[in-house]
């Protein structure tokens, strides 16, 4: 019995009819002369044909040329436009060189005062100062020649002169208290000087100058010296350094807190302290005042027990709601804490906050400078009436004879009180 037999053959077209690398596989089916005997030899000679398949693929892939097309290219001459792009940016650059590097230089040496600048440039060394080196030194006091002097002289006997110094002091106050917010918003923005008592004081010596040393560093040397300083300055960074203001407010903040847990802890045991007045008693005091009689606010029964009676529990009716997804509840039990928390922190603190902002107020003051040499002290009290009360300033400000003005630097003003034109008392009608 003859079987079939599968043989391959390769044909490879020619290069002229067919593109290049491609190959055409035909598979012929031919009939064996060779007959063969099992279906194992069969097996067999499939499996060797498929291995020698693949390797004649191998070596004919291999075999194969590589044809690659090469265009010969003549050189190419040099052209106009190579030399002139190089050109062009080296014109720009060389231009821009010239006007705004040579030119500057050029005009610089031809000027005739440069050797002075530089001679003054090399003349002022570095000074790197030191902190907590600040060192005050008295001023000698004025002499009958000295001409500030005689400047206070001629002043003193110009009273005209002198009035007007003191009405533009006190217009100089209206007008800084017109700009405060706060001011305007407890007492209103309608405002005038009603009196003002200001003094006129000639100063026996100018004030005191600083200086603070450091290191010097010059051309040639390296020095340990001291220069002169402004008095601003200084005190700035003694307020930093030595903040006694803040110092003060905090403890009594501290001892304000104290005091309250002291309390608490008192009124646990049994020592109960004086608690700020009830409405009731308040109500009693007002009949009291308005009767003449002297009736205890401690009698009868308190305003509490009228209104909730034994027996009657007036705890809040617990609330009814919808269930609701858990990130819901979570949230509005922490609004709730919150809601419950502030208002108990407010009451706790409200003392000694208002402690801390009434030593605060009472010890800051503003970092003054000193006035300039020459100038005339003016002191005193200005008051201004409002629609609804009088303020008094404690001013001092410096006014310098030589300009004509003050000195608004080294001006210092604070509110004394407050006195309200309609009063009410403290405890209510």
């Amino acid at each position: 019995m003859q079987s079939a037999c599968l043989k391959l053959s390769i044909t490879t077209h020619s290069m002229r009819h067919a593109a290049p690398f491609r190959t055409s596989w035909n598979i012929r089916l031919l009939r064996s002369r060779e007959v063969i005997g099992s279906h194992g030899q069969l097996r067999q000679i499939f499996r060797m044909s498929r291995i020698n398949l693949i390797g004649e693929r191998q070596n004919e892939a291999k075999s194969l040329a590589t044809i690659q097309k090469v265009v010969f290219m003549k050189k190419r001459g040099i052209l106009f436009k190579d030399f002139l792009i190089p050109l062009g940016f080296a014109f720009i650059f060389s231009w821009t060189y010239n006007v705004f590097v040579l030119g500057p230089l050029e005009q610089a040496v031809d000027d005739p005062d440069l050797a002075e600048l530089e001679d003054e440039i090399q003349q002022q060394p570095l000074f790197f100062p030191l902190p907590l080196t600040w060192k005050e030194i008295k001023q000698a006091s004025y002499r009958g020649s000295d001409p500030e002097w005689q400047e206070f002289i001629k002043l003193s006997k110009q009273q005209d002169v002198i009035q007007q110094i003191r009405r533009d002091l006190a217009n100089i106050i209206l007008n800084a208290v017109k700009g405060h917010p706060l001011i305007i918003l407890r007492v209103g923005n309608k405002m005038k000087v009603r009196r003002y008592w200001l003094d006129v004081d000639f100063p026996l010596e100018p004030p005191p100058e600083y200086t603070q040393s450091g290191i010097e560093i010059g051309n040639d040397y390296i020095a340990w010296t001291s220069q002169p300083v402004e008095s601003g300055t200084v005190r700035k960074f003694q307020r930093i350094l030595w903040p006694s203001s803040m110092t003060i407010s905090t403890w009594n903040f501290t001892k304000a807190v104290i005091a309250d847990y002291l309390e608490k802890i008192a009124n646990m045991i049994g020592f109960k302290t004086a608690a700020p007045p009830t409405l009731e008693q308040i109500l009693t005091r007002h009949r009291q005042f308005m009767k003449g009689g002297k009736i205890s606010p401690h009698d009868g029964s308190s305003l509490e027990q009228q209104l909730y009676p034994e027996g009657v529990d007036v705890s809040p009716a617990p609330s009814i709601k919808q269930p609701k997804q858990n990130q819901e509840n979570s949230q509005e039990e922490y609004e709730n804490i919150v809601e419950e928390i502030m208002p108990v922190l407010r009451r706790h603190f409200s003392g000694p906050l208002l402690a801390f902002k009434k030593s605060f107020a009472k010890s800051w003051k503003d970092a003054t400078p000193n006035p300039p040499r020459g100038c005339v002290c003016v002191s005193g009290l200005v008051e201004i009436e409002t629609t609804k009360a009088y303020l008094i300033f404690d001013v001092m400000a410096h006014w310098n004879p030589q300009t004509k003005l003050f000195d608004i630097e080294s001006l210092a003003a604070g509110l004394r009180r407050i006195q309200l034109k309609k009063q009410a008392p403290k405890d209510g009608f």
